[in-house]
């Protein structure tokens, strides 16, 4: 099935009706919005609910992580099957692109499964698009969760269906402290949370300000990755939330660039840039610094816009779901949500 040719811009008065009529068979799950097709908010996590672990992208190396994420989702009260691309092995992916999806749609498909969290990023979730069944996902809407090269998927999800997904763990991170806690606050618990960066790791504020808007964004190459694909939301008057991981100053001048130059930077209301993990320059001598790249791409914009919030490839971390209305403000260093992301 070719979803991309089905759902592509949504121009056909024919497919908007349909999509419409799929979402409306869930009326509770929804709010309206003028910017946007109407949103889809999953269903909140209960105890003893089930959490499916997937590895809709890289294969899973280390199976002692799998045990690892049983062991730290049960502690907290929930049921955990395995997919079966955590044990298949295709190069560096888990599985076909056509086994992945497949295992991805019948997750959704599955009334029993209550969540969806990706095992690990690497790379391979655009490899899908061609293969996921949005409508299948519209019409049974649950909380999806990781970060790194999930970034696409979420992505794509929300923009084909409306879902708010979740820019937060994988099975393989750390599932304990502010990462497991933050997490189920807001897919469990409801909460509309603000998010305040701890104290020791304070953010680098480029220009001070508080803005609000949609939240988008994730893997900052992974985002630029699918530029142009159709997977992409509009993210005009958004705040736009980016970080990075082992790829060096010049590399992320190069992706930076690519956003100023199309417009992305200078359309959003606000920027929150996370860590740069493992990105310095193999020859600092003849690099800028991390630093110089943040105030050269960012300095001109007047929009508030700091560095170093904590959320993606680091041990503790802050869950962003994507799509939801919320408020940056760099007086505090906190990200407040201003609804609840789940029913």
């Amino acid at each position: 099935m070719n979803s991309r040719r089905r759902f592509l811009r949504n121009t056909s008065i024919a497919a908007t009706a349909l999509l419409a009529r799929q979402i409306n068979a869930n009326p509770v799950n929804q709010i309206f919005s003028l910017e946007e097709s109407p949103i889809i908010l999953p269903p909140r996590l209960k105890s003893g609910d089930t959490i499916a672990l997937t590895a809709p992208a890289g294969a899973i190396f280390n199976e002692e992580y799998i045990e690892k994420a049983i062991k730290s989702f049960q502690a907290k009260g929930f049921k955990v099957i395995q997919g079966e691309t955590l044990k298949q092995k295709f190069g560096y992916l888990a599985g076909t692109d056509e086994f992945r999806a497949k295992e991805l749609n019948a997750l959704f498909a599955d009334k029993s499964v209550n969540a969806i969290v990706a095992m690990r990023g690497g790379w391979g979730c655009a490899r899908l698009f061609n293969f996921i069944d949005f409508n299948i996902i519209a019409q049974n809407p649950k909380v999806i969760s990781g970060f790194s090269d999930i970034t696409s998927l979420l992505l794509a999800i929300y923009k084909k269906t409306g879902l708010i997904t979740f820019h937060g763990p994988v099975g393989n991170s750390t599932l304990d402290g502010l990462t497991i806690e933050n997490f189920l606050q807001i897919v469990k618990d409801g909460e509309a949370v603000k998010m305040i960066q701890p104290a020791n790791e304070p953010l680098n504020i480029i220009i001070k300000g508080k803005a609000t808007g949609k939240l988008f964004g994730g893997n900052l190459s992974v985002w630029n990755s699918i530029i142009g694909s159709g997977y992409l939301p509009e993210t005009k008057d958004a705040i736009l939330f980016f970080e990075e991981t082992e790829e060096e100053p010049y590399q992320v001048d190069r992706l930076l660039t690519q956003l100023e130059l199309n417009g992305t930077l200078s359309s959003a209301t606000g920027i929150v840039f996370g860590k740069c993990t493992k990105c310095e320059a193999e020859e600092p001598e003849k690099s800028f610094t991390l630093e110089e790249v943040y105030r050269q791409k960012f300095g001109k914009l007047n929009i508030p816009v700091a560095t170093g919030f904590n959320f993606g490839h680091v041990k503790d971390k802050f869950t962003i779901p994507i799509g939801v209305n919320a408020t940056f403000d760099t007086s505090d260093s906190s990200l407040k949500l201003l609804q609840a992301c789940v029913v």
